[in-house]
């Protein structure tokens, strides 16, 4: 997975130092002695990193001067200090000596961190070069490329103009402000006159060997996945996507993800026992019904299973007044939720029993969310390429719910297969680890219903799977 800018990178070791150098500079200041510094130098660097990194600080984005985003800075500070404040609360002589170090702590990371999110966002969009683009092509391909390129624009990119092939037409281009060149010998002429730094080709063509030295080069498929975190999809991606799969399997890999998947499994199962029992047993003595559940879902391959949840609405025949809603398809503020298990349902506590299903073998800690039976029936039919996420096995969370929450619309569906796709060529036991961490943030922190937000329907009958 290639990264397009170094900005990120040039951030994060950034952070790195400010939160070793004032832990050290303030632990030295409080008295604190070398081992102890040397702790929390260690445990302030790596879990502030490891924080904001799971609430996306270090992904390709505009860092805006908003309440929002200052709030989620100073959050994630904070939370970097919940395990410092543990060590020095147990071995520490002084306990308000600890608190005023953590207070003092905090303000100074999060006072450098803001101010130079601020002076990155005035460099980013006041004083950095454009990287120029010019995009071999001009079907719906170099359309699609162009788009997705002027619609970040925290990457500094500019499309400077499409190169038309034999059998194109510029009818797929919106923007008309971008020129489209036509009957292209040679593209030196091109490069040197729009200052080109990078070139797309989104159609094949010979006039690539044209193309001067230091230029990148970048297939379509390959630029649309750096820029977005997606799978592009068509007959050809799809074959070349089937042929890596089939040929690039690894035992090795098999196997970490299997233990990896037993071993997450368990250690779920264990921390949450107490939230889950004691859920489990107010549901039951809320209506004396059993408060476990199982739907069909569809896995690997196309295979059935039945999948385990928490109940968390009455078991009884009432009908909300927008008609019906599966127990699986409530919306949280739904009459038929339970009240008290609304929090479950937003924090997804009510998943963990599938956490049988993992330990059986039937899904995954990460992969393609395992959907309803019946939606897999429609949507094999409506979408394009839709099993193939089945080629792997499906998840309890993964790569398209951290990015895109649930969805109904056959739009959000055909985009959440192109993260599936993405998930599918890339995985790799460390991705799946921080992806399965970042799910467990979203969820406690109540985002994972943000995200579905943005691609719920209103309908009442739409399930929310």
């Amino acid at each position: 997975m290639k990264s397009l800018s170094r900005s990120t990178k040039i951030m994060f070791l950034f952070d790195l130092v400010i939160l070793c150098l004032s832990t050290y500079l303030w632990a030295k200041f409080f008295g604190y002695t070398p081992k102890a510094v040397l702790i929390l130098c260690s445990l302030v660097s790596v879990m502030g990193l490891t924080i904001l990194y799971l609430k996306g600080n270090y992904r390709i984005r505009e860092f805006n001067i908003t309440v929002k985003n200052i709030y989620l800075l100073f959050e994630g500070i904070v939370m970097a200090h919940v395990l410092p404040a543990v060590y020095l609360l147990i071995f520490a002589a002084s306990i308000t000596s600890s608190i005023n170090f953590i207070a003092v702590n905090i303000l100074t990371i999060f006072i450098i961190l803001r101010l130079y999110r601020n002076l990155h966002h005035l460099y980013l969009f006041k004083i950095k070069k454009e990287k120029n683009i010019l995009i071999l092509g001009a079907d719906e391909r170099a359309r699609i490329i162009a788009d997705e390129i002027q619609g970040k624009k925290a990457l500094r990119m500019k499309v400077t103009g499409f190169v038309e092939q034999d059998g194109d037409s510029d009818e797929f281009i919106t923007d008309k402000k971008i020129p489209v060149y036509k009957n292209v010998k040679n593209l030196k002429q091109i490069i040197n006159e729009n200052d080109v730094d990078i070139v797309v080709i989104a159609q094949a063509t010979e006039l690539i060997v044209t193309i001067p030295r230091g230029i990148s080069i970048y297939k379509m498929p390959d630029f649309y996945e750096m820029v977005t975190g997606k799978y592009y999809i068509d007959e050809k991606t799809i074959t070349e996507l089937y042929y890596q799969y089939t040929t690039h399997r690894s035992l090795v890999y098999d196997f970490c993800k299997r233990a990896y998947d037993i071993i997450a499994a368990i250690i779920i199962l264990t921390v949450t026992l107490p939230i889950t029992g004691f859920t489990a047993l107010r549901i039951w003595l809320t209506d004396h019904e059993n408060p476990i559940y199982t739907q069909t879902r569809i896995g690997q391959d196309g295979k059935e299973f039945k999948c385990y949840k928490l109940r968390t609405m009455w078991a009884n025949n009432y009908v909300p007044k927008k008609g019906h809603i599966d127990e699986d398809t409530a919306a949280i503020n739904d009459d038929r939720v339970i009240p008290f298990c609304r929090f479950v349902r937003k924090a997804r506590f009510d998943e963990i029993p599938q956490m049988i299903n993992i330990l059986k073998g039937e899904i995954s800690i990460v992969g393609p969310r395992a959907e309803w039976e019946d939606l897999v029936n429609i949507y094999k039919k409506e979408i394009p390429y839709y099993t193939c996420r089945q080629w792997i096995k499906t998840g309890w969370t993964g790569w398209a719910q951290i990015n895109q929450g649930h969805c109904v619309s056959n739009d959000d569906i055909a985009e959440k297969l192109q993260y599936d796709l993405y998930y599918l060529k890339h995985r790799n036991v460390m991705w799946e680890i921080s992806i399965l961490v970042k799910a467990v943030f979203l969820a406690l922190g109540g985002r994972h219903e943000k995200l579905a937000g943005k691609h719920r329907r209103m309908d009442a009958a739409a399930p929310l799977i």
